[in-house]
C-alpha cells in the first residue's frame, strides 16, 4: 500500500503546512496581482477592507483580533489605507480615547469591485473537488483549525519566542 504524503511525512514536500503554503503561494499570487496591480493595495490591506466591509466600524484592536494579527501591523495597514482614502478613522465624542475605523465610500466600491474576482479564483481552485469532497474538505479544515488551536495552547508556552534578528544560535555550531 502506498502512503499519501500526509501519512508519510518523510520530507519537507510531505508536510501539511509546506503543501498549504505552496498552494497559498500560487493562488495568493493571483490575488496579489489583482490587489496590487489592479487597485494599488496589498493583500494585507485587502484583508482589512474585507473585514471592515463585512463587520462595519470596528476599534482597531478588535480588527486586529479578528484578523489574527498584531496591533502594530494592523495599525500600519490602517494608516496606509487612510492615506489612500479607503478607510476613515473616527473618534467618538463620548470617548475621546477610543477610535473606530470604517470604510469610506471608495473603500466600499473597491471591495465590491474586487470581491467577485477573488471569489472567482477561489471557485476555480475549488472546482478541482466534487461537491461532496468540498464539504468534507471544509469539515476537515475546521477540525484541523481546532486541533491547531489546541496544540498551540498545549505547546505554546514551551516554544521559543520568534526572534528574526537573533540569527543563528551559537549552540547549533
Amino acid at each position: 500500500m502506498t502512503l499519501s504524503p500526509s501519512q508519510r511525512l518523510a520530507s519537507i514536500d510531505d508536510l501539511l503546512l509546506y503543501r498549504l503554503g505552496r498552494l497559498s503561494g500560487v493562488a495568493g499570487a493571483m490575488v496579489v496581482r489583482l490587489c496590487e496591480g489592479g487597485h494599488g493595495i496589498t493583500r494585507r490591506e485587502w484583508a482589512v477592507i474585507g473585514q471592515l466591509y463585512e463587520n462595519g466600524s470596528l476599534p482597531p484592536s478588535v480588527l486586529a483580533e479578528r484578523m489574527h494579527r498584531d496591533r502594530a501591523r494592523t495599525s500600519r495597514n490602517l494608516t496606509a489605507l487612510i492615506n489612500k482614502q479607503l478607510v476613515l478613522r473616527t473618534i467618538p465624542a463620548h470617548d475621546r480615547r477610543s477610535a473606530l475605523v470604517s470604510l469610506t465610500p471608495a473603500g466600499q466600491q473597491l471591495y465590491e469591485a474586487l470581491m467577485p474576482r477573488i471569489q472567482a479564483i477561489n471557485s476555480q481552485i475549488l472546482s478541482a473537488l466534487q461537491p461532496d469532497e468540498a464539504a468534507r474538505f471544509d469539515e476537515a479544515l475546521a477540525r484541523m483549525q481546532l486541533r491547531a488551536q489546541a496544540l498551540l495552547a498545549e505547546l505554546g508556552p514551551d516554544l521559543p519566542k520568534a526572534n528574526r534578528r537573533q540569527g543563528q544560535r551559537k549552540d547549533v555550531l
